[in-house]
């Protein structure tokens, strides 16, 4: 069974792809109190309507090592990565990972805005 992580570490989200297909990347390191950690990823929520602070939400997961449970975790944290990639919702405006300890939010740019940008200071 998938559970959260211990802690989210780092967080960076990027937009690849083009104007007409824009792709949102979230990649996210973590810490696990255990090694043997397996399937770990990051899973999106799912909205019914978009949420207010156009914020998207993930959760950083992974199953536990059979015969491993939360509370005989004692070890040094052992640091996991994952990543996530799909299609650009036009409210995005950030991302927020969640763990057991921490959540961190990082916020997006367009790529093709940021030139706009510049060529219109010009």
């Amino acid at each position: 069974m998938s559970e959260l992580v211990r802690e989210i570490v780092d967080v960076n989200a990027s937009i690849g792809g083009d104007e007409e297909n824009p792709l949102l990347t979230v990649e996210a390191e973590g810490l696990i109190p255990t090694a043997g950690w397996a399937n770990v990823r990051l899973d999106p929520h799912v909205y019914s309507t978009p949420p207010e602070d156009g914020v998207q939400d993930f959760d950083l997961v992974g199953d536990r090592p059979a015969g491993s449970d939360a509370g005989s975790d004692r070890g040094a944290l052992t640091q996991i990565e994952a990543a996530w990639e799909g299609p650009l919702a036009d409210w995005l405006i950030a991302v927020r990972v969640h763990a057991i300890d921490n959540m961190i939010e990082d916020e997006i740019f367009e790529p093709w805005d940021e030139d706009d940008a510049e060529s219109e200071a010009a």
